[in-house]
């Protein structure tokens, strides 16, 4: 597995400079969808599909009701824009909004997925290589609470690859969200 990491770094950047030309603010996220999804299967990766939320979904050895590991990468921004965002690189840094939160691991993900499809090894269970949907702020976790309501208690173990380079969470994360009304008389 390492020397195949290796190997892909230039294949890595790549996706990432294709997946951050196609902006994907929160529900707005098909675009990169559908790239993943032809991503995946040109790397073999078969049986594919994208669920109503616009999760990319690749689910591997999953069958038979078999316990399931997850991994996501979220395919959102927190940019509302939908015309293609500012893109910058020089020989060690990558600017662009919404590189590292979290498009850069949905070119990670995509390419362990691509490493399972190509060379199938072996699991404990099934995995589900999922480039999830509204995970920002207003999308409101909506393609995850999806894959739970798909897959419910199947799912043994959730990991999202949500992160920097040298950093890496093992607690829980998670939100509070909260619905507030206010009426008021005019003014501003």
């Amino acid at each position: 597995m390492k020397t195949y990491v290796q190997q892909q770094k230039e294949a890595v950047l790549t996706t990432l400079r294709e997946l951050c030309a196609i902006p994907a603010p929160s529900g707005c996220e098909h675009a990169r969808a559908v790239y993943c999804k032809d991503w995946l299967e040109s790397h073999g990766a078969t049986g594919v599909y994208i669920d109503e939320m616009l999760n990319t979904v690749y689910p591997y050895h999953c069958e038979n009701d078999v316990p399931l590991t997850v991994f996501v990468a979220h395919t959102d921004t927190v940019f509302p824009d939908t015309e293609p965002l500012p893109y910058e690189e020089d020989d060690t840094v990558i600017r662009s909004p919404g590189v590292g939160d979290d498009t850069a691991s949905v070119a990670v993900l995509l390419s362990v997925a691509a490493y399972f499809a190509k060379y199938r090894p072996e699991t404990n269970g099934g995995v589900l290589f999922v480039c999830n949907s509204c995970e920002e702020g207003l999308g409101d976790l909506k393609g995850t609470r999806q894959l739970f309501a798909e897959y419910g208690d199947r799912i043994t173990s959730f990991v999202s690859f949500d992160s920097y380079i040298g950093i890496l969470n093992d607690d829980c994360a998670g939100s509070h969200r909260y619905h507030v009304t206010v009426r008021t008389e005019g003014g501003h």
